[in-house]
């Protein structure tokens, strides 16, 4: 009789324990379904990362196109460099391919890729060491970027993305019945051009940020050639005529990480299948004025100084 009575106690529970899975599944299903059939708010619309959007409309649209120029990185690319300058003044169309360094740039680049074109375009890569730091394959960023793409192909690659999918449709139903919060002044979608510069700092007038604890110290060996490794298989075996420009940083990171930022240039320097100038460290330090944040993106000065570097990468690239 006891094993008897065990036995059905635990048939019960298994089929409660049954019951509260199919539960938990129906309910996550029903989320995901609200995910890809509610209309997203304006709020979700004007997120900072719902610009891949716009930058593989541009890359796909502008695909081809002779003389094509694509800067490659992360936030610091996005708001320091002026592609619209950069092609006014040479003559050639480029476009601003930066977005956010933690979506990991070969999450970005997996999305890059069918748009971007061998035999025509020069790739500039200006990668800031964040870039290198954040490039895994899942983040919260870039489950972010599969919530607003409603990705499900991508949500099932990264199903650890799940609990963000749903806090994240929760917050959108909300908005649907209270107001939404404001739109970020300056990180948000319409903030940039239909060449890929983040344009809405340029009039800011914000005090110098504090950059006492600006540094790369998270930075490994182990992910400079895992970056190497994928430039190498899905850029430069491919044909990719690639140019590198080293990111800018403030003088006090330099000066505190000096001999580990020389070798990072000279190792990434060598990621060039075209002619590049020869940096010194002291060419990518700038005066904490010229920075907007503490995420080292330049400011309005700091920006005129970015672009005229790109303007020379892109130049020597193209006349040697």
């Amino acid at each position: 009789m006891p094993s008897s009575t065990s036995s059905s106690e635990d048939r019960r529970a298994a089929r409660r324990l049954g019951a509260l899975a199919a539960a938990f599944l129906a309910i996550n299903a029903f989320i995901l379904a609200v995910w890809q059939l509610v209309p997203f708010t304006s709020i979700s619309e004007e997120r900072y990362l719902a610009t891949i959007e716009d930058h593989l409309l541009m890359l796909e649209r502008s695909k081809g196109q002779p003389g094509r120029v694509v800067v490659l990185g992360g936030s610091d690319v996005a708001f320091s460099i002026s592609a619209e300058t950069l092609a006014s003044g040479l003559d050639r169309p480029v476009y601003n391919g930066g977005i956010q360094a933690s979506m990991g740039f070969r999450n970005l680049m997996d999305l890059y890729l069918p748009h971007l074109d061998p035999e025509r375009d020069l790739i500039v890569l200006s990668v800031e060491p964040y870039l290198l730091i954040g490039d895994s394959r899942h983040s919260q960023s870039w489950c972010d970027v599969i919530y607003l793409r409603r990705d499900l192909a991508g949500l099932l690659a990264r199903p650890r993305c799940v609990p963000q999918i749903v806090d994240r449709t929760f917050s959108e139903v909300r908005y649907h019945v209270q107001t939404p919060p404001a739109v970020d002044p300056v990180y948000r979608r319409s903030g940039f051009n239909a060449v890929g510069d983040q344009t809405a700092h340029l009039q800011l007038e914000w005090p110098p940020p504090d950059l006492t604890g600006h540094s790369y110290a998270g930075l490994t060996d182990t992910m400079v050639t895992r970056f190497e490794r994928y430039v190498g298989r899905e850029l430069r075996d491919r044909g990719f005529a690639i140019a590198y420009m080293p990111s800018f940083m403030p003088e006090r990171t330099c000066k505190a990480e000096r001999q580990r930022l020389e070798a990072l240039v000279e190792r990434l320097s060598r990621l060039s299948t075209r002619p590049a100038p020869h940096y010194s460290l002291e060419q990518s330090c700038l005066p904490e004025e010229m920075f907007l944040d503490g995420a080292g993106h330049l400011n309005a000065r700091g920006r005129l100084v970015a672009t005229r570097r790109a303007r020379d990468a892109i130049l020597y690239a193209s006349q040697n």
